[in-house]
């Protein structure tokens, strides 16, 4: 009885990586929704009647922008949305039925980017003002200005993935919304470092010193700073960003391993890594995150086509080319879009359908042609819990 059982599961799992093999023609025709858009019921038909009327078959809904929430949250501060409407609830009961899976996108380090402080007391701006990242000359993203932060290539006040705290306040943000609702994944935004200026909070650079014995802040002193140190100092921040994916990843895995982890990356790899500590190379080689959304919005098409190259030589399986066209035309934007499904890439992802006109629409249908099913590798986790009846059901 056991070898038959054993033999039913392993014909199982080879049914369902038939049936991923066979779809390899289909790929991702998604949406990022701007939280701005989901402020209403009515907000919300709109932009899912267009993405319909597009031919997508995935939105990707900003629900944790600014650290407050677009759903029903008791870890966030609620969001600007109409008093006893839940937008994540309804997003999903919406695009659902017209066959449009949805991502919940998270706003992972960056917290704040208005030029006013939030208004809630609850906020993470109050009561954890210790999280947040700081300069080499000690000074908190919390404190910059608006025109400080533009010069800076500061987006906001951010806080630090150094530390545990940040770490297991993501995961559970991202639990949160995984176990509440019925999500088809968790999306990351802004899980990097700003600029390699950035990182100089006490916290990290003394752990930085109980695990190495050195000072980041020699760097910048002539008698110390080498280029071996700054090595050091740039390896370690990567891991920071890397273990707080881990962190998120090893909770879904456990709380809710039917849903997909996805981030949104800067498109070059080389840069994410050496200047943003972002390491999605390796997240997508080690199976760390089922697939990233490279943020191609170049408006230069040899540019364009490079960077979809580039994403391209990276796990194409488990890369979906992200276009902007809210900078440019969409006959532009399909420059990049183009290069890269014709180099395997998994699909395109547009920012912002919020920017994208109802009468643009017919454009992404034409582009995209037939609308196909997004295909991604099953995670163990999933296949255990489906096909063994283990884990939540």
């Amino acid at each position: 009885m056991r070898i038959n059982n054993i033999l039913l599961l392993a014909l199982v799992f080879i049914a369902v990586e038939g049936t991923f093999a066979e779809d390899q023609v289909c790929y991702s025709r998604y949406f990022w929704v701007v939280r701005d858009g989901l402020e209403s019921p009515e907000s919300i038909d709109l932009l899912v009647d267009r993405a319909a009327e597009a031919g997508a078959n995935g939105i990707i809904v900003q629900v944790a922008g600014r650290a407050e929430a677009y759903y029903r949250s008791s870890i966030l501060p609620a969001a600007n949305f109409q008093d006893g409407f839940d937008p994540l609830a309804y997003t999903i009961a919406t695009a659902r039925p017209r066959g449009m899976e949805v991502h919940a996108w998270i706003n992972a380090f960056l917290v704040w980017s208005a030029p006013y402080p939030p208004n809630d007391s609850t906020h993470i701006w109050y009561t954890h003002p210790q999280w947040f990242m700081a300069d080499r000359y000690g000074r908190s993203t919390r404190e910059y200005t608006r025109d400080e932060c533009d010069r800076n290539g500061l987006v906001g006040a951010t806080i630090s993935p150094a530390l545990p705290e940040v770490r297991e306040f993501l995961a559970d943000v991202a639990s949160e919304i995984a176990m509440n609702y019925n999500v088809d994944g968790i999306h990351l935004d802004y899980i990097r470092y700003p600029n390699p200026s950035f990182g100089f909070e006490s916290q990290s650079t003394g752990a930085f010193f109980l695990k190495t014995g050195l000072d980041p802040m020699d760097m910048f002193r002539r008698q110390h700073g080498n280029d071996e140190l700054a090595d050091m100092w740039s390896l370690w921040k990567i891991d920071q960003v890397t273990r707080t994916v881990e962190t998120v990843r090893s909770v879904l895995r456990s709380e809710a391993p039917g849903v997909l982890l996805s981030c949104a990356v800067m498109a070059d790899p080389h840069e994410a890594r050496s200047h943003y500590s972002c390491d999605w190379r390796s997240w997508l080689e080690t199976g760390l995150v089922d697939f990233v959304c490279t943020m191609a919005y170049t408006t230069n098409t040899q540019k364009a086509r490079e960077l979809a190259i580039l994403g391209a030589a990276v796990c194409p399986e488990k890369v979906i080319h992200g276009i902007g066209i809210y900078n440019q035309s969409m006959s532009s934007a399909f420059t990049g879009a183009s290069e890269a499904l014709i180099r395997g890439c998994k699909g395109v992802c547009v920012f912002s359908l919020n920017s994208m006109s109802s009468g643009s629409t017919w454009m992404m249908r034409d582009f995209w042609g037939e609308q196909g099913s997004p295909d991604f590798p099953m995670d163990s986790a999933v296949f255990q819990r489906v096909y063994t009846g283990s884990g939540r059901p």
